[in-house]
Protein backbone atom coordinates (compact mmCIF):
# COMPACT_ATOMS: atom_id res chain seq x y z
CA UNK A 1 0.00 0.00 0.00
CA UNK A 2 1.44 3.39 -0.97
CA UNK A 3 1.93 6.20 1.52
CA UNK A 4 -0.94 8.29 0.15
CA UNK A 5 -3.39 5.38 0.46
CA UNK A 6 -2.20 4.76 4.02
CA UNK A 7 -2.63 8.44 4.83
CA UNK A 8 -6.17 8.45 3.39
CA UNK A 9 -7.16 5.56 5.66
CA UNK A 10 -5.65 7.40 8.63
CA UNK A 11 -7.59 10.56 7.76
CA UNK A 12 -10.86 8.64 7.42
CA UNK A 13 -10.37 7.18 10.90
CA UNK A 14 -9.70 10.62 12.38
CA UNK A 15 -12.58 12.37 10.63
CA UNK A 16 -15.76 12.33 12.71
CA UNK A 17 -18.99 11.11 11.13
CA UNK A 18 -20.72 13.77 9.01
CA UNK A 19 -18.19 16.37 10.17
CA UNK A 20 -15.56 17.88 7.90
CA UNK A 21 -11.99 17.85 9.16
CA UNK A 22 -10.63 21.36 9.68
CA UNK A 23 -7.87 22.37 7.29
CA UNK A 24 -5.41 23.28 10.03
CA UNK A 25 -5.45 19.70 11.28
CA UNK A 26 -5.40 18.35 7.74
CA UNK A 27 -2.34 20.43 6.81
CA UNK A 28 -0.44 19.17 9.86
CA UNK A 29 -1.27 15.55 9.02
CA UNK A 30 -0.23 15.91 5.37
CA UNK A 31 2.82 18.14 5.82
CA UNK A 32 5.12 15.61 4.11
CA UNK A 33 3.00 15.39 0.97
CA UNK A 34 3.20 17.53 -2.17
CA UNK A 35 0.41 20.00 -2.84
CA UNK A 36 -1.03 17.76 -5.56
CA UNK A 37 -1.13 14.71 -3.28
CA UNK A 38 -2.57 16.74 -0.42
CA UNK A 39 -5.27 18.26 -2.62
CA UNK A 40 -6.16 14.78 -3.92
CA UNK A 41 -6.38 13.50 -0.34
CA UNK A 42 -8.72 16.37 0.52
CA UNK A 43 -10.95 15.52 -2.42
CA UNK A 44 -10.90 11.80 -1.55
CA UNK A 45 -11.65 12.55 2.09
CA UNK A 46 -14.66 14.57 0.92
CA UNK A 47 -15.67 12.32 -1.97
CA UNK A 48 -18.85 13.42 -3.80
CA UNK A 49 -18.96 16.57 -1.66
CA UNK A 50 -18.39 20.15 -2.73
CA UNK A 51 -14.84 21.43 -2.27
CA UNK A 52 -14.35 25.16 -2.76
CA UNK A 53 -11.45 26.98 -4.38
CA UNK A 54 -11.02 28.78 -1.07
CA UNK A 55 -10.38 25.45 0.67
CA UNK A 56 -7.94 24.39 -2.04
CA UNK A 57 -6.07 27.68 -1.66
CA UNK A 58 -5.48 26.92 2.04
CA UNK A 59 -3.81 23.56 1.46
CA UNK A 60 -0.05 23.70 2.04
CA UNK A 61 2.84 22.65 -0.14
CA UNK A 62 5.28 19.95 1.02
CA UNK A 63 7.07 20.89 4.26
CA UNK A 64 6.45 24.61 3.67
CA UNK A 65 3.70 25.35 6.14
CA UNK A 66 2.35 27.72 3.47
CA UNK A 67 -0.13 27.59 0.58
CA UNK A 68 1.32 27.55 -2.92
CA UNK A 69 0.77 29.93 -5.82
CA UNK A 70 -1.08 28.80 -8.96
CA UNK A 71 -2.67 25.97 -6.97
CA UNK A 72 -5.63 25.57 -9.36
CA UNK A 73 -3.18 24.54 -12.09
CA UNK A 74 -2.38 21.48 -9.95
CA UNK A 75 -6.11 20.66 -9.77
CA UNK A 76 -6.42 20.74 -13.56
CA UNK A 77 -3.38 18.44 -13.74
CA UNK A 78 -5.10 15.94 -11.43
CA UNK A 79 -8.05 15.94 -13.83
CA UNK A 80 -6.35 16.20 -17.23
CA UNK A 81 -3.05 14.37 -16.68
CA UNK A 82 -3.89 11.92 -13.87
CA UNK A 83 -7.43 11.06 -14.97
CA UNK A 84 -9.36 11.89 -11.79
CA UNK A 85 -13.07 12.57 -12.34
CA UNK A 86 -13.07 16.15 -11.06
CA UNK A 87 -15.97 18.39 -12.09
CA UNK A 88 -16.64 22.10 -11.67
CA UNK A 89 -19.25 24.67 -12.70
CA UNK A 90 -18.30 24.32 -16.37
CA UNK A 91 -19.10 20.62 -16.39
CA UNK A 92 -22.39 19.90 -18.13
CA UNK A 93 -25.29 19.21 -15.70
CA UNK A 94 -23.04 19.57 -12.63
CA UNK A 95 -25.13 22.28 -10.88
CA UNK A 96 -21.95 23.45 -9.19
CA UNK A 97 -21.32 27.15 -8.66
CA UNK A 98 -18.24 29.12 -9.67
CA UNK A 99 -15.23 28.10 -7.53
CA UNK A 100 -16.83 24.80 -6.55
CA UNK A 101 -15.31 21.38 -7.31
CA UNK A 102 -16.27 17.77 -6.70
CA UNK A 103 -14.46 14.45 -7.04
CA UNK A 104 -16.83 11.73 -8.25
CA UNK A 105 -14.56 8.68 -8.01
CA UNK A 106 -11.72 7.98 -5.61
CA UNK A 107 -9.72 6.22 -8.32
CA UNK A 108 -8.38 7.67 -11.59
CA UNK A 109 -9.76 6.68 -14.98
CA UNK A 110 -6.97 6.11 -17.54
CA UNK A 111 -9.40 6.84 -20.39
CA UNK A 112 -9.72 10.41 -19.13
CA UNK A 113 -5.98 11.09 -19.18
CA UNK A 114 -4.96 13.67 -21.76
CA UNK A 115 -1.28 13.31 -22.69
CA UNK A 116 0.22 16.79 -23.06
CA UNK A 117 3.03 15.35 -25.13
CA UNK A 118 5.38 18.37 -25.12
CA UNK A 119 9.00 17.40 -24.50
CA UNK A 120 12.38 18.81 -25.56
CA UNK A 121 12.52 16.72 -28.72
CA UNK A 122 9.10 17.84 -29.89
CA UNK A 123 9.70 21.47 -28.90
CA UNK A 124 12.91 21.75 -30.92
CA UNK A 125 11.44 19.87 -33.90
CA UNK A 126 8.41 22.20 -33.99
CA UNK A 127 10.54 25.35 -33.72
CA UNK A 128 12.89 24.19 -36.51
CA UNK A 129 10.02 23.14 -38.77
CA UNK A 130 8.35 26.54 -38.31
CA UNK A 131 11.64 28.46 -38.71
CA UNK A 132 11.34 29.86 -35.15
CA UNK A 133 8.39 32.00 -36.30
CA UNK A 134 4.90 32.36 -34.87
CA UNK A 135 2.54 30.67 -37.32
CA UNK A 136 -0.28 33.05 -36.44
CA UNK A 137 1.24 36.53 -36.68
CA UNK A 138 4.73 35.94 -38.16
CA UNK A 139 6.71 37.39 -35.23
CA UNK A 140 10.00 35.74 -34.25
CA UNK A 141 11.97 35.28 -31.06
CA UNK A 142 13.42 38.62 -29.98
CA UNK A 143 10.94 40.81 -31.89
CA UNK A 144 9.30 43.59 -29.88
CA UNK A 145 6.13 42.65 -28.03
CA UNK A 146 3.45 44.87 -29.63
CA UNK A 147 1.47 45.09 -26.38
CA UNK A 148 4.20 45.49 -23.75
CA UNK A 149 6.74 48.25 -24.26
CA UNK A 150 10.30 47.14 -23.62
CA UNK A 151 9.40 43.44 -23.71
CA UNK A 152 10.48 40.93 -26.34
CA UNK A 153 8.44 38.15 -27.93
CA UNK A 154 8.94 34.64 -26.59
CA UNK A 155 8.01 31.52 -28.54
CA UNK A 156 5.82 28.70 -27.27
CA UNK A 157 4.74 25.33 -28.58
CA UNK A 158 0.95 25.35 -28.77
CA UNK A 159 -1.57 22.57 -29.32
CA UNK A 160 -3.25 22.56 -32.74
CA UNK A 161 -6.24 20.87 -31.11
CA UNK A 162 -6.89 22.44 -27.73
CA UNK A 163 -5.56 20.50 -24.73
CA UNK A 164 -8.53 21.74 -22.67
CA UNK A 165 -11.92 23.03 -23.64
CA UNK A 166 -13.70 26.20 -22.59
CA UNK A 167 -16.89 24.14 -22.83
CA UNK A 168 -16.30 21.10 -20.62
CA UNK A 169 -18.95 19.09 -22.50
CA UNK A 170 -16.96 19.20 -25.76
CA UNK A 171 -14.91 16.04 -26.39
CA UNK A 172 -11.13 16.10 -26.73
CA UNK A 173 -8.79 13.58 -28.28
CA UNK A 174 -6.81 11.29 -25.95
CA UNK A 175 -4.23 10.04 -28.46
CA UNK A 176 -0.51 10.28 -27.77
CA UNK A 177 0.73 13.52 -29.29
CA UNK A 178 3.70 14.10 -31.59
CA UNK A 179 5.29 16.90 -33.64
CA UNK A 180 2.40 17.20 -36.10
CA UNK A 181 0.01 18.00 -33.21
CA UNK A 182 1.87 21.21 -32.30
CA UNK A 183 2.66 24.59 -33.81
CA UNK A 184 4.95 27.51 -32.96
CA UNK A 185 3.19 30.53 -31.45
CA UNK A 186 4.41 33.72 -29.82
CA UNK A 187 3.37 34.47 -26.24
CA UNK A 188 0.70 36.93 -27.44
CA UNK A 189 -1.04 34.56 -29.87
CA UNK A 190 -0.65 31.58 -27.53
CA UNK A 191 -2.53 33.45 -24.81
CA UNK A 192 -5.17 34.71 -27.23
CA UNK A 193 -5.82 31.22 -28.59
CA UNK A 194 -6.10 29.63 -25.15
CA UNK A 195 -8.42 26.57 -25.11
CA UNK A 196 -9.37 27.03 -28.78
CA UNK A 197 -8.34 24.89 -31.73
CA UNK A 198 -5.72 26.34 -34.07
CA UNK A 199 -6.43 26.71 -37.78
CA UNK A 200 -3.24 25.84 -39.63
CA UNK A 201 -2.11 28.58 -42.01
CA UNK A 202 -0.40 26.91 -44.97
CA UNK A 203 2.19 28.40 -47.33
CA UNK A 204 -0.52 28.48 -49.99
CA UNK A 205 -2.71 30.58 -47.64
CA UNK A 206 0.15 33.03 -47.15
CA UNK A 207 0.85 33.32 -50.89
CA UNK A 208 -2.83 33.94 -51.61
CA UNK A 209 -2.87 36.84 -49.14
CA UNK A 210 0.46 38.30 -50.29
CA UNK A 211 0.56 41.48 -52.43
CA UNK A 212 0.43 40.84 -56.20
CA UNK A 213 4.03 41.96 -56.65
CA UNK A 214 5.24 39.30 -54.22
CA UNK A 215 2.98 36.70 -55.84
CA UNK A 216 4.56 37.45 -59.24
CA UNK A 217 8.06 37.06 -57.77
CA UNK A 218 7.07 33.70 -56.31
CA UNK A 219 5.54 32.69 -59.62
CA UNK A 220 8.71 33.56 -61.53
CA UNK A 221 10.83 31.69 -59.00
CA UNK A 222 8.70 28.55 -59.23
CA UNK A 223 8.45 28.80 -63.02
CA UNK A 224 12.23 28.93 -63.37
CA UNK A 225 12.68 26.12 -60.86
CA UNK A 226 10.33 23.65 -62.51
CA UNK A 227 10.59 24.56 -66.21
Amino acid sequence: MDKRRQKLEELHKLQKDNERMDLTTFNKLTANFSYSDSALLWFQLNLNQIVTSEELAQIHGKNTGQPISHNIRRIFELRDEKGYDLINHKTKKSNLKVDEWMLLDENPNEEKIRERGVNKRIRMAVFERDDYTCQVCGLSQGDDDPYKEGRKITLHVGHITAHKRKNESEPISHKKLDVDDFVTMCNVCNEGLKNNDFKIITLKDRVEKAPEEEQRLIYEFLKNKFD
